[in-house]
């Protein structure tokens, strides 16, 4: 039990150690930002978490975050949620239940419908059909 706790948490955290992508010209605090995003997904990021730890207000974060990125601060936490999420549908056998959660969704049924948005099929058809499902 122990073991397959251990193997888990080793696929939870292989599953996030991802580098974000670059983007000449973005300013280092909004790439620090997107590094944090990246380095963990499910974390419960806000935009003043994240403009703290930048240094910057969180007005003035999220306006400089959007016109460099082209989103929202937000807006691109839930896609690294749900990019996440797919990782983790394709290379483990947790529950949805425990995928929603490990990706930072407090809601399961919330998370089953922006999964469904974006992929154009519930977290366990994704899984059950294979990676390349939306993508």
């Amino acid at each position: 039990l122990a073991l397959c706790a251990l193997e888990e948490v080793v696929l939870l955290t292989a599953g996030t150690a991802r580098t974000p992508p670059s983007h000449p010209g973005v300013d280092e605090r909004v790439r620090r930002a997107e590094a944090l995003i990246a380095a963990d997904p499910g974390a419960p990021h806000t935009v003043r978490s994240l403009a703290e730890h930048v240094a910057l207000s969180p007005s003035r974060f999220a306006h400089l975050f959007t016109r460099q990125l082209g989103q929202s601060p937000m807006r691109a936490l839930r896609e690294a949620r749900l990019r996440h999420a797919a990782r983790l549908l394709e290379t483990t056998g947790l529950s949805v239940e425990r995928v929603a959660a490990a990706s930072g969704f407090a809601s399961p049924f919330h998370f089953n419908r922006v999964f469904r948005e974006r992929y154009g099929v519930p977290p366990g058809a994704y899984r059950a059909s294979g990676p390349m499902v939306g993508a």
